[in-house]
């Protein structure tokens, strides 16, 4: 015979909601810090640049900048995943773990856009690898690292 776990109570959820914000909370703190740490970075790489004519070090500055866009995408994916697992928790209506921290645990219905993972059928590996297009064309990331990006373009091809 064989018995059902017990349902999970108000308060365990609520706590269980607490552990998830704190999460989502640390992954926004640490999308800013990486914006924080860009901007001086790029602003003393591209003045250098452009005071000594050195376009190699335009070029250290851009490379700074995809970096820094590489994770601050990577933040904002996972801060985008363990919103969806908050709502999920938050609605009931799926089976997932008490206290669970894991945004795998997600249920398939979830959309892949409110995820920030590729579209199904894109191979799992870019999937893990790379955030997804809701994600690099989002205001925080898209919006803000493009026109750093193509300013160093713009200094490197200048002072060449």
């Amino acid at each position: 015979m064989t018995t059902q776990p017990p349902s999970p109570d108000s308060e365990d959820r609520r706590k269980h909601l607490d552990f998830i914000q704190a999460v989502v909370t640390r992954m926004s703190a640490a999308s800013s810090n990486a914006k924080a740490w860009l901007l001086p970075v790029v602003t003393a790489a591209y003045g250098y640049a452009l005071t000594r004519r050195a376009d190699s070090v335009a070029l250290l500055g851009l490379g700074a900048t995809l970096l820094f866009a590489y994770l601050d995408a990577n933040y904002l994916r996972q801060e985008k995943r363990f919103r969806s697992l908050y709502k999920a928790v938050a609605s009931g209506r799926y089976d997932i773990e008490s206290f669970s921290l894991q945004p795998d645990d997600l249920p398939s219905e979830v959309p892949s856009k409110e995820k920030g993972d590729w579209p199904p059928g894109t191979p799992r590996w870019i999937n893990r690898l790379l955030p997804g297009p809701s994600v690099w064309l989002s205001w925080s990331v898209g919006i803000f690292y493009f026109p750093v990006a193509a300013l160093g373009l713009v200094i490197a091809c200048v002072v060449r």
